[in-house]
């Protein structure tokens, strides 16, 4: 997962784009009832608010997937509701966060696999209408509910939080986990996540496996003394937050932190 700057996001906005968003919240809140607001949601104009949204991201937020960070392996990058804005899993009487659906701060860009609920013969997941709470008797039901929303703590891993990234960590087979030194708390949110953005599936394991050993490689040029400039360079590039899989790289790289040259790598990151 990567770390997403809302400001940057907000400044690259257009007002056209805002007054739209504006626009369309206000008939959902103008709806009469449940069945209105669903066909407003289901509307051509509706959806392309979230689609304008996407083309307005910076170019850099659009390299990859804000949480599994793949780029071509796990197929498109359409633009997530954070807090599902239909319906949400296991709250029967809940219809969603509907009012937040055309709210900016409320999306997320995740690929399909991160984003619809998928089953394979070894792993299922996929967020759909997913939203678990750690505080689940303090969820909003209405957008009366401000408090209550302002004070909802999610217990999955989010992107525009600047410490949910530290949490994931992975395994020498590129299998995801919480990191080693993580609460109770922050290990339940880890292992909810990996379910809800089916984070464990065998090509994106893989994959990230694929950048362990190619780190190795680049270590033990370091090691041997043998093409350092190219292998540092190699390494900086690996752990930019644009890169695909780039946390995979940060956690595979400290584990040679005995190296002067990777803890200069790794400080900036």
């Amino acid at each position: 997962m990567r770390w997403i700057c809302k400001e940057y996001i907000e400044a690259s906005l257009s007002e056209a784009w805002r007054e739209t968003a504006r626009n369309a919240r206000q008939e959902l809140l103008d709806a009469p009832n449940s069945a209105e607001r669903k066909k407003i949601l289901k509307k051509v104009s509706s959806s392309g608010v979230w689609r304008t949204f996407y083309d307005h991201l910076p170019e850099n937020f659009k390299k990859k997937c804000w949480y599994c960070e793949a780029e071509d392996i796990r197929s498109d990058t359409p633009v997530d509701h954070f807090r599902p804005k239909n319906k949400v899993e296991d709250e029967a009487e809940h219809e969603g966060y509907w009012w937040l659906a055309f709210e900016w701060d409320n999306y997320r860009c995740a690929c399909t696999f991160c984003n619809s609920r998928r089953k394979f013969d070894e792993t299922e997941g996929g967020k759909a209408c997913k939203f678990p709470l750690a505080n689940p008797g303090g969820r909003a039901f209405t957008p009366a509910d401000y408090i209550k929303l302002n004070s909802e703590i999610p217990d999955f891993l989010d992107p525009f939080d600047p410490d949910d990234e530290k949490l994931l960590w992975f395994d020498n087979d590129g299998k995801p986990e919480p990191k080693p030194d993580a609460t109770v708390d922050e290990e339940r949110k880890v292992l909810n996540s990996i379910d809800i953005f089916h984070l464990h599936e065998t090509r994106i394991n893989r994959a990230r496996n694929k950048v362990r050993i190619d780190i190795e490689k680049e270590v033990a040029k370091i090691r041997k003394g043998h093409d350092v400039r190219e292998a540092k360079s190699t390494l900086r590039r690996m752990v930019l937050d644009t890169e695909k899989l780039s946390r995979a790289a940060v956690v595979y790289l400290r584990a040679h932190r005995d190296l002067v040259e990777v803890r200069d790598i790794l400080q900036l990151y």
